[in-house]
């Protein structure tokens, strides 16, 4: 799915989720570090807007799954 956003954009190679271990972007554990990696990030608009409309889970574009939910975009299966 993050893939996809990727190749849509073309610039696979530059983004830093490509080349870091997924875990980070779903362990609360790494919330920071997934988040800092983000912010660096060219596409985190565009990974954001995606995982909203995809009700994605973990930090995608700077933005936890708690923070989609707060926002009105909760993850698929999201238990409140």
């Amino acid at each position: 799915m993050r893939q996809q956003v990727l190749d849509r954009a073309s610039v696979e190679d530059a983004v830093p989720c490509r080349t870091t271990d997924p875990e980070v972007f779903h362990s609360k554990e790494y919330e920071v570090v997934a988040k800092s990696l983000c912010h660096s990030c060219e596409l985190l608009a565009a990974c954001r807007s995606y995982a909203r409309e995809k009700r994605e889970w973990g930090t995608w574009g700077a933005e936890t799954s708690a923070e989609r939910s707060e926002a009105g975009f909760s993850p698929a299966y999201w238990a409140s």
